[in-house]
């Protein structure tokens, strides 16, 4: 069954309101010129869900344990054994431990932007760097588009079926609303990011169809019919008018609209009651897990980019008690994440879709006196499985105390680039800003070499 809108709307369901033409109440905004895309090659992966711990997980106590520094460095945590021979993770990952040959593990990831949360998550989401991102400077990525952005303009905004190609698990914004880094910058708002809005607490409960998908409250039958004569009017008017190309670009949103009020693919991927309670248990009855469960069934809808942020600000930003901090965050993310790999491999998804684990910096190696690590961008890890990649890999390495890259360095760029790789877009494209500037959608960074299969 799928929802029905709500009463006060006279009775009529969201798929009658669709049919009589109900697209004029979803009233976009004018988007600015973008260069029309050329249509891609067969993608080898069809899909990415980028999971985004915001904070700054730290890498010592997870894919980059230290257990032969000094105590002040190795910390409280011990490590345990993986399916992989000789690689260890903390003890507070023993799910994802058991699935290690599914992923890699990137130990050596760097970048030189300012120490803190805003420009590291500008990088992770458009791919720059942005020393100016801060909570009270830049709080938009003006100049460069988010990835799911770019992803929407190569690709086409809508998939087949009317599924948005970038939608955001549950928001598109970081640090509580205070900034945002994913969203399409020059290229309009028609390559925004689709808000599902907040996944369900628990696996027992179902999910609120996003307000953009509800016929409002106070649109009663009369009054659409009374709203769509007057559109049909102005439409004729307009015909006989030489139309400006802003009005071409209002059309084409609305009929964007209409696919997707008309998506029955959409509602049955937000259908997340669809499953068993007990299998959405497997990932956990927490936010968390649920926001991975729903990006499973929105890739596997045909969104190209899922954007996963289930956290309400910098969680894992443990200045002070790191390790009471991490204890508590670790279970419920190795639980979401492993079961979120094993769920893909097991529908024969895990190869069209790219899963990307990721924080916009580490922590600090030397344990400050609150028993907490500060910020430390200058080497931290990110998982990558799927999405056509080699398996079971550990690329790089830091040096003894954790705090530099010794083997193998990789940026941010450099991951990205194997992202749009994957998906059979060239990483040095360019796009087109509306002074006609060519904007490349990547600085100069190559795909990672070791994980192309």
């Amino acid at each position: 069954m799928f929802p029905t809108w709500p009463s006060a709307a006279v009775g009529m369901t969201r798929r009658q309101a669709f049919r009589f033409g109900l697209s004029a109440f979803v009233l976009p905004r004018s988007s600015p010129r973008a260069v029309a895309a050329s249509p891609p090659a067969r993608p080898g992966a069809k899909g990415v869900i980028l999971v985004l711990l915001e904070g700054g997980m730290s890498h010592l106590e997870t894919w980059d344990p230290k257990p032969d520094a000094p105590a002040e460095i190795r910390g409280e945590f011990a490590t345990i054994a993986t399916s992989l021979p000789a690689v260890r993770v903390g003890e507070h990952m023993p799910m994802l431990a058991q699935q290690a040959h599914l992923y890699n593990i990137i130990r050596s990831v760097h970048c030189d932007a300012r120490n803190d949360h805003s420009p590291g998550m500008h990088l992770i989401l458009t791919g720059f760097e942005n020393t100016a991102a801060g909570v009270a400077l830049e709080r938009s990525n003006a100049r460069h588009p988010a990835v799911g952005s770019i992803l929407a303009h190569r690709r086409g905004v809508m998939g087949p079926g009317g599924v948005p190609r970038f939608v955001a698990v549950p928001r598109s914004h970081q640090l509580g609303g205070r900034v945002s880094y994913s969203t399409p910058a020059f290229l309009g708002t028609a390559y925004e990011a689709f808000e599902t809005g907040p996944p369900p607490p628990s696996a027992s409960q179902p999910m609120t169809l996003p307000p953009s998908l509800r016929l409002p409250a106070e649109a009663p039958l009369g009054r659409v019919q009374h709203r769509l004569a007057w559109r049909a009017a102005l439409n004729r008017w307009n015909a006989a008018l030489d139309r400006d190309p802003l009005a071409s670009r209002i059309d084409a949103q609305y009929q964007r609209a209409f696919e997707l009020l008309g998506s029955q693919r959409m509602d049955q991927a937000l259908d997340v009651g669809a499953e068993a309670a007990w299998f959405r248990e497997r990932y956990g009855s927490h936010p968390v897990g649920q926001s991975l469960y729903l990006a499973r069934r929105l890739v596997e809808a045909g969104v190209t980019y899922v954007l996963v942020d289930p956290y309400q600000g910098a969680e894992w930003d443990t200045h002070a008690q790191n390790f009471r901090g991490h204890k508590r965050l670790l279970p419920a993310m190795d639980r979401a994440v492993s079961t979120l790999l094993v769920d893909l491999h097991q529908r024969g998804m895990l190869d069209e879709v790219l899963v990307l684990l990721i924080s916009e910096m580490g922590r600090a190696p030397i344990i400050n006196r609150d028993a907490g690590r500060d910020h430390w961008t200058q080497a931290y890890s990110v998982m990558m499985a799927g999405g056509g990649l080699t398996r079971g890999q550990v690329l790089g390495s830091t040096t003894r105390k954790g705090e530099w890259p010794s083997d193998r360095p990789i940026t941010v760029p450099e991951i990205l680039a194997t992202v749009y790789h994957q998906l059979r877009i060239d990483p040095n494209t360019v796009v087109y800003d509306e002074q006609r500037r060519p904007i490349p959608i990547l600085p100069e960074a190559k795909p990672i070499d070791e994980l192309i299969a």
